[in-house]
């Protein structure tokens, strides 16, 4: 049974929690619950964990049930909890979909299969042959990471399937947003995949945004969140522009690598990355701290290492 209905709670800041990582590149689990007591401090209104840029690829599927089960007991029921369970094989998403629940999450989130050739009949069989077998609803994940992206069109028909109740929209095309929600929005709440599309996707309706930058700085964005529910515009945009340099940079590195270089920097746990990914070396390093400083976050003090 969830303890939050998210078809009525999908809303706000949702950190994209990072997974954190020891130096051997073994999960920080320790790491990651005092990560996640630090999110709810900050006020963020719910948590993901498992996501894509929480390294999903690079984990075993026995790493992913450990991770469900140590943020589902982080967590504690304080806010809306999903895990991502996202596979190309449908009965291992479904699989990961049970786990989740049994850690505790209100809901799973999902991306379409992402093997080769894969047509829309498929990704509508994979969505209702999940959602099936769910025992809490899904979150729809449009991800252009993965060479599969959904079209307005697919996801107005992935929003009649039952158990499906939301949609992270991260295909960034104005015209693509507005068509999503003009269609979807009545039927399923819809939130902005990415910290950069923030200001346009909540001028278009969205209900909130899934942050990956949050991780180290979860009370700017509440407070951007409360700006623009307040309808204090002026004050959303000028915050939201102050943080180009650091989306600069950002792009320029890779958000695992360089979110996670942030949170050491602003003293919570993220570690290294997992190949494919390269952590940031010492120079890059540098630079974040510089850029942190000229943001007045409070990057720690310690020495940066090679």
């Amino acid at each position: 049974m969830t303890r939050f209905p998210l078809h009525t709670h999908l809303n706000g800041i949702f950190v994209l929690a990072a997974t954190p990582m020891r130096p051997d590149l073994s999960l920080d689990l320790d790491g990651l619950t005092a990560n996640i007591d630090h999110y709810l401090a900050q006020g963020v209104d719910g948590v993901i964990v498992g996501g894509t840029y929480g390294e999903f690829p690079s984990l075993r599927h026995e790493e992913r049930v450990d991770l469900y089960q140590a943020a589902g007991t982080a967590v504690a029921g304080r806010v809306p909890f999903v895990c991502c369970t996202a596979s190309s094989s449908t009965l291992e998403a479904i699989d990961l979909g049970h786990e989740a629940a049994a850690a505790g999450a209100d809901g799973v989130m999902v991306t379409p299969p992402y093997v080769s050739e894969v047509r829309p009949a498929d990704v509508l069989h994979h969505f209702r042959e999940v959602a099936s077998a769910s025992d809490v609803p899904l979150l729809v994940y449009n991800s252009q990471s993965i060479g599969v992206e959904l079209t307005p069109e697919q996801i107005v028909e992935l929003a009649g399937i039952d158990g499906v109740v939301g949609l992270k929209q991260g295909v960034l095309d104005p015209c693509s947003q507005v068509a999503t929600v003009a269609h979807a929005g009545r039927h399923i709440q819809i939130m902005c995949g990415s910290d950069g599309a923030i200001l346009s996707a909540l001028a278009h309706g969205m209900s909130g945004v899934t942050s990956t930058l949050s991780n180290f700085m979860a009370d700017r964005f509440v407070a951007l969140h409360r700006s623009i529910l307040s309808g204090d515009w002026s004050t959303g945009r000028e915050m939201f522009f102050a943080w180009q340099p650091l989306r600069d940079f950002v792009a320029r590195n890779g958000q695992p690598a360089a979110t996670k270089a942030a949170m050491d920097l602003m003293g919570l746990v993220g570690g290294p990355v997992r190949p494919p990914f390269r952590s940031l070396d010492r120079a890059d390093i540098q630079t974040l701290r510089e850029v942190l400083r000229e943001l007045r976050l409070e990057a720690a003090e310690a020495p940066v290492s090679s």
